[in-house]
């Protein structure tokens, strides 16, 4: 049960349906859990010439996956892939995935909201990644590897995975360097809300 300062799963998926995602702090956590909408959303685009521009970005890393067998499997081991998310990549970066977060997408994934897609290495978890599932919009909220080329190969075969199964938004919320590289842009708030709205529709 969710606590007062915790969104319930039916609070927390109206947030996201109305354009919102989640981002705690960890040394300020005494209030509501915060929900922003950022003015400009970084998305990957689904239709087939994007998806193929992405893996001609990254076919070295495929090429490595292939070699070694990785397979994209979703769910299997969603508590594991959002502990990986949580902790920081560096020694001084802050924590957003604090415990309640985590404890809100357990929720969501209890309900069938939230997701892990997953790189498997022979039994071994080499990248994964959360995201939120609804309708046809997807929302990856954090990704982590733990072999080189797994990330790569995780979000392009994940955005494959999404597409083949009908999805028509793949939101990743903020751009980095690498994910521009690999052809994420950004929005304007009111053409995400409009797409996000047909999404859902």
């Amino acid at each position: 049960m969710a606590s007062p300062a915790e969104p319930s799963v039916e609070e927390a998926v109206a947030l996201y349906a109305a354009g919102f995602f989640p981002m705690d702090d960890d040394e300020d956590d005494a209030g509501p859990l915060p929900f922003y909408a950022a003015h400009e959303r970084a998305i990957l685009e689904l239709d087939a010439p994007s998806r193929a521009a992405l893996r001609r970005r990254v076919r070295r890393s495929l090429r490595h996956g292939e070699q070694r067998g990785w397979r994209l499997v979703r769910d299997a081991r969603f508590a594991e892939v959002v502990a990986a998310c949580a902790r920081p990549r560096e020694p001084n970066d802050g924590v957003w995935i604090t415990p309640r977060l985590a404890g809100l997408y357990a929720r969501l994934h209890a309900r069938g909201f939230a997701h892990s897609f997953e790189v498997d290495d022979g039994g071994e978890l080499a990248a994964g990644l959360v995201a939120i599932l609804l309708g046809r919009a997807a929302m990856l909220e954090s990704m982590f590897h733990r072999a080189p080329h797994a990330g790569n190969v995780l979000l392009a075969q994940t955005v494959d995975a999404l597409a083949l199964d009908g999805f028509a938004l793949c939101d990743i919320q903020l751009t980095t360097e690498h994910t521009t590289r690999l052809g994420a842009r950004e929005i304007p708030r009111r053409q995400y809300e409009r797409r996000l709205r047909a999404a859902l529709s």
